[in-house]
């Protein structure tokens, strides 16, 4: 499987999804004055103009042909970004069980784009695309 360069303007969308959620987070813990307030003040506002940003480079990404089976998984890279802009943002502590979530994370991402018959041609058959396969087993 060849890396399509654009799978990074997924990841960039995860990121920018992931400073929106710091956003809306730090609204949701304010006190605000009124019901109004609560929702159109200046972060909730940004939180869900940035998370419109990231769907639409999302969509761009898609359009210039990443496989929607390869989305998902670089979406997964926001997951390692909350954990950092909670540490900073809100001083949520960086626990082993994070670290070591995000670390599956990465290897996750990594066994996804290797070239495993590079490594052995026995391993070849873990760069198989499954789901095609079952696919046309079962008649689609």
């Amino acid at each position: 499987m060849s890396l399509n360069p654009w799978i990074l303007l997924i990841a960039l969308s995860a990121t920018v999804a992931s400073f929106a959620q710091v956003l809306l987070k730090k609204s949701a813990g304010e006190k605000h004055d009124n019901f109004i307030k609560e929702y159109l003040n200046w972060k909730v506002i940004c939180g869900y103009g940035l998370m419109f940003v990231g769907m639409f480079l999302t969509i761009i990404a898609y359009g210039k042909g990443v496989e929607y089976k390869e989305g998902p998984i670089m979406e997964s890279v926001g997951n390692i970004w909350v954990v950092l802009l909670s540490f900073f943002f809100f001083r949520e502590p960086i626990t082993k069980k994070k670290v070591l979530g995000n670390i599956l994370i990465l290897i996750g991402i990594a066994c996804f784009y290797w070239s495993w018959d590079k490594v052995s041609p026995a391993l070849s058959f873990l760069t198989t695309d499954w789901g095609t396969i079952f696919t046309s087993l079962l008649g689609g």
